[in-house]
């Protein structure tokens, strides 16, 4: 979702001795231990978010709705990037040396001082900017207070980065699972409120406040020391910057096309006033009372917005299951997997990519079979009418995006860092100018979202391409031929299936052809022995390890 801070590892997985944890606990127990809160806390985190996102249209006007969501959008693009960047980059240096971890995290609050705080300040500075290139000054208020939760995010991360580089597993998860429930708690009780966008980006903004308190008080702030033993900046900041680049396009890919809407449907509109009440007929047939919107062409454009942001928390469901995988098995590879054995890179690529494939496929074909359905299950009839065709799209999109994820990460752990930032780059290239080019073509006719999906869609298939191509010449291995083939065809049986079963309305009997789908796409995938024995065997080997807490997969 899009104002989760979670995403894929982007460096080198790091080797991690074992400080500030219980002698009488072997390394195993507590490595073993670790995932598991780490696991449980990222899920946590992605399904309160969930909660939020389904829970705000049903309280907030359409309106309003995407209104947030533009605004979430906008700071989640910064957002993102200072968390992963600056746990990354505090974890890896504690963990190299963990007796100097304190000066580590003295190290990274002074980098956010010239680094993050500046960002944030920029932001809040910029917004009436944003507003313009927007066309809708409303934005201004909610954008500035949004560069409040850049600034509490880049020092929070800090704490959770010091944490992590300790092996201090069960306080990272615990700020983890704090947090999200205070950001329920602020997002929807400024909702419940009725204090709109600006109280519900207040609310955020109260999380973030309180969630930097806790980490102060939990993690603990740097002890103060002479500052000739004090870390220097540069290599932090160097490494930092070198993972910034890549998150910062990466994330882009994710957003840009929801801004884009806002900002050419709203000049579409302010261009062709006249064209306003025969439009309003074809994009949103439901009654002013109803759906809150007014004939404004800025207004409207937030509601296409709503619409869409519905589209996307649905559709993201497979890279947000994907992402919290990924950061359970990637801190369990060992570096020399990257850099000493090229045949067990190959074998490690093509298994974890095949089971992305598979995985994330398996959630995608539920909603591409019957997104009206699916998007019913959880938002108001509108949202399902309006957003159902282009939820069909996207979530195929994001399964190409998980991919690409999974792909980015791998190259970004084995160093190749410049191939992941322009492949990264080329597919948002590719997104801006194909949205910007169907999006004003599509708004008479009505297909605005389903444009918009089907353009970064494409862009993320793209991508996943590009980098697949890029890990085989590299490193030697992608999804195996065969089973990517055996996986399409699986797809293309369950959708068919989804789409020609023809069960009463009613949410139960959606559930029940959600199940019939998946259960289509898993059989084809064992009677074309993609799936079969190996994979029972590889499993249990898997949760053996885990039981023994390996650290080798």
């Amino acid at each position: 979702m899009p104002d989760e801070p979670t995403q894929p590892p982007a460096g080198p997985p790091t080797s991690q001795p074992t400080p500030a944890v219980d002698p009488a606990t072997p390394p195993a127990t507590s490595a073993g231990r670790g995932v598991l809160y780490i696991a449980f806390a990222k899920f946590y985190f992605m399904f309160a978010g969930l909660f939020v996102q389904f829970r705000l249209p049903a309280i907030l006007s359409r309106a309003s709705f995407g209104a947030y969501s533009l605004v979430s959008n906008i700071a989640s693009l910064f957002n993102n990037v200072l968390v992963t960047g600056t746990i990354q980059s505090v974890s890896r240096f504690a963990a190299q040396e963990p007796e100097k971890a304190r000066r580590v995290e003295h190290a990274g609050l002074r980098m956010h001082v010239w680094l993050g705080l500046p960002i944030a300040i920029a932001f809040v500075a910029a917004a009436p900017l944003v507003s313009y290139g927007l066309h809708d000054s409303t934005k201004t208020a909610p954008l500035m207070l949004a560069g409040l939760i850049i600034a509490g995010y880049s020092f929070y991360a800090v704490f959770i980065g010091t944490a992590n580089g300790l092996r201090q597993f069960q306080k990272q998860a615990g700020l983890d699972i704090t947090f999200a429930t205070l950001r329920v708690v602020g997002l929807i009780g400024m909702a419940m409120a009725g204090l709109g966008v600006l109280g519900v980006i207040g609310g955020w903004v109260a999380a973030v406040a309180l969630i930097l308190c806790a980490a102060v008080v939990w993690v603990g702030l740097p002890g103060q020391g002479p500052k000739a033993e004090r870390i220097p900046l540069r290599p932090m900041i160097k490494y930092f910057l070198g993972v910034a680049a890549y998150l910062l396009l990466f994330n882009a890919l994710m957003f840009v096309d929801s801004i884009l809407i806002k900002r050419l449907t709203t000049e579409h509109f302010a261009a062709h006033a006249g064209d306003m009440t025969a439009a309003l007929d074809k994009l949103l047939p439901w009654s002013n009372s109803a759906t809150g919107y007014h004939a404004d062409p800025s207004v409207l454009a937030d509601v296409q917005n709503a619409y869409y942001a519905a589209v996307q928390n649905l559709a993201r469901l497979s890279y947000q299951a994907i992402i919290a995988v990924t950061f359970v098995v990637f801190p369990l590879i060992s570096r020399s997997t990257f850099t000493e054995d090229r045949e067990t890179t190959r074998r490690y690529i093509q298994v974890t990519t095949r089971y992305t494939l598979m995985f994330a496929m398996m959630i995608a074909v539920v909603m591409a079979a019957n997104p009206v359905r699916v998007l019913g299950l959880v938002y108001a009839p509108d949202y399902a009418e309006l957003g159902g065709p282009a939820l069909a799209l996207l979530a195929i999109g994001n399964v190409a995006f998980s991919i690409f994820a999974l792909n980015g990460t791998i190259l970004n752990s084995a160093g190749l860092t410049r191939p992941a930032i322009l492949t990264a780059a080329g597919a948002l290239v590719l997104a801006i100018v194909g949205n910007y080019i169907v999006i004003p073509l599509a708004v008479d006719s009505g297909r605005v979202l389903e444009a918009a999906a089907a353009v970064t869609g494409g862009a993320m298939l793209v991508a996943a391409i590009a980098s697949g191509i890029v890990l085989r010449r590299k490193l030697g291995g992608f999804i195996p031929i065969t089973s990517l083939v055996r996986i399409l065809i699986a797809t293309a049986v369950a959708i068919a299936l989804g789409r020609i079963v023809v069960l009463p309305e009613g949410k139960l009997m959606t559930l029940v052809l959600a199940v019939l789908v998946g259960a289509t796409f898993l059989i084809v995938l064992v009677a074309t022995r993609e799936l079969g024995q190996r994979d029972l065997e590889a499993i249990k080997a898997v949760r053996k390890k885990r039981a023994a807490g390996g650290a080798e997969p």
